[in-house]
């Protein structure tokens, strides 16, 4: 049963803290939740999936995650929630969301310099080419709910101050800390800047070859994989580095750290409305692209 308490005293800190995610939470809640949902009818009506559909909406399964759960988010910042295995939950949920995300879009990355990149290979695994994405897809849960079910102690409701803060005197153990920073950021991030540029690349080195309409579209493929590259760097890395900051900062800095890390796990939140802007607009161009050759 949840325990919350409006009375609880806050230091200076953690009020101006409180009031930012009064402020910031609820606006990415609700556009959040209209976008998500407005994508998941669009879905609904598709007749003919891809792989790129499948990993759109395994990319929407994990904003969703991140969106029914963030009205807690916005309770907490007005009424303290005591510890419990419910905390520890929508911790759970929250790391998924967001390395379901990452995976995800590394993924999408990768495929995307692989159809621009070997045209032909991807026209000949073009029948399997929904089945290896369900199975990627799969695959990304699986690691996801390994990772957790692993490190579950330290999230342990024993561990936290509120319900989605550690005590002070806590920290990651190393195996969590290197595992979400080393598997789940700096590789996924190296291969997204990679994959993205050399796709841009490919795309605009082919367009000498074309005119009009076509020349148009690839400029427009190239200008949307460039946003998306940029809001992936943009959102993801902050909240890392908060992670690295809470593992190596002492008690002396903790203020800036505390405010750090929970403004960064915002900025990372702002995705759940992004990805539902930037990769719809991205499939409707690739869907036009589906099997052209670069």
């Amino acid at each position: 049963m949840m325990e919350y308490n409006c009375s609880a005293e806050r230091n200076d800190t953690d009020k101006a803290l409180s009031y930012f995610e009064r402020v910031a939470y609820p606006p990415v809640f609700r556009l959040g939740l209209f976008f998500n949902v407005t994508a998941l009818c669009i879905f609904c009506r598709l007749k003919r999936w891809t792989d790129m559909h499948i990993y759109m909406f395994n990319l929407l399964v994990a904003n969703f995650l991140a969106i029914i759960f963030l009205p807690f988010r916005i309770l907490e910042a007005f009424c303290l929630i005591k510890p419990s295995v419910l905390c520890t939950f929508l911790l759970c949920t929250q790391y998924s969301n967001m390395y379901s995300s990452i995976f995800t879009i590394t993924a999408i990355s990768f495929d995307q310099f692989i159809a621009v990149k070997f045209p032909f290979l991807t026209k000949a695994l073009a029948s399997r080419s929904k089945m290896i994405a369900i199975s990627k897809c799969i695959f990304i849960w699986m690691i996801i709910v390994v990772i957790c079910a692993s490190n579950y102690g330290d999230l342990h409701q024993v561990k936290l101050q509120t319900c989605y803060d550690l005590i002070i005197t806590e920290k990651l153990s190393s195996r969590f800390f290197f595992l979400l920073e080393i598997l789940g950021f700096l590789i996924p991030v190296l291969i997204v800047i990679l994959c993205s540029t050399q796709t841009i690349y490919i795309l605009i080195r082919s367009l000498k070859h074309v005119q009009g309409r076509d020349k148009m579209e690839r400029k427009n493929i190239a200008a949307i994989i460039t946003a998306n590259m940029f809001t992936f760097i943009v959102c993801f890395t902050p909240v890392h580095i908060g992670l690295l900051l809470q593992y190596v900062s002492s008690n002396d800095s903790r203020d800036f750290v505390h405010v750090f890390l929970d403004v960064s796990e915002w900025i990372a939140t702002t995705r759940c409305c992004l990805d539902s802007i930037g990769y719809y607009f991205l499939l409707k161009r690739v869907g036009k692209r589906d099997n052209c050759s670069y």
